[in-house]
């Protein structure tokens, strides 16, 4: 009965520790982060601030508005001039999952003495993509790539 309960308990905790993960884990949404910083969205142009609420960009767009609507960037930010003007360029990074397959030999104990035992498991990995950028020329949006983007930048799902 003892064993059950503590059994029980682990359980318990594992369930908690997993809750609590999943839920820090979540990523911010454009509304959550407009509820964080009210006054920079009502400082954006009226046509811009739907986009914005649908996690959306247009061209002409500050980097305020970028950051509303599709949040801080993930990857490298790049900064450099061409014809004397400014041109940043934010990356935006998701994970792919890729399987990994580990094989080793390791010793074993036996009855007649070391074995060699071999063991492979297999597992997956997650490696760092490119699933958008977004460029400013002198402060403004002038061009933007994202996965599943239409060519006028539209996300589609």
């Amino acid at each position: 009965m003892k064993e059950e309960l503590k059994r029980m308990r682990f359980m318990l905790m594992v369930g908690v520790l997993f809750a609590v993960l999943l839920v820090s884990c979540q990523s911010p949404t454009p509304a959550s982060r407009i509820a964080e910083h009210p006054a920079m969205f009502t400082s954006l142009p009226a046509e811009q601030q739907p986009l914005v609420r649908q996690g959306n960009i247009c061209e002409g767009m500050k980097p305020d508005a970028v950051f509303l609507a599709w949040g801080k960037p993930n990857g490298p930010v790049v900064e450099s001039q061409q014809n004397g003007r400014k041109v940043t360029r934010w990356v935006y990074n998701g994970y792919e999952p890729v399987t990994v397959m580990n094989a080793g030999f390791y010793p074993y104990w036996g009855p007649y003495g070391w074995y060699p035992y071999a063991n492979s498991t297999i597992s997956t990995a997650y490696v760092p993509r490119n699933v958008a950028w977004v460029e400013f020329v002198n402060g403004k949006v002038t061009a933007w790539s994202r996965q599943g983007a239409s060519p006028n930048g539209a996300y589609t799902e």
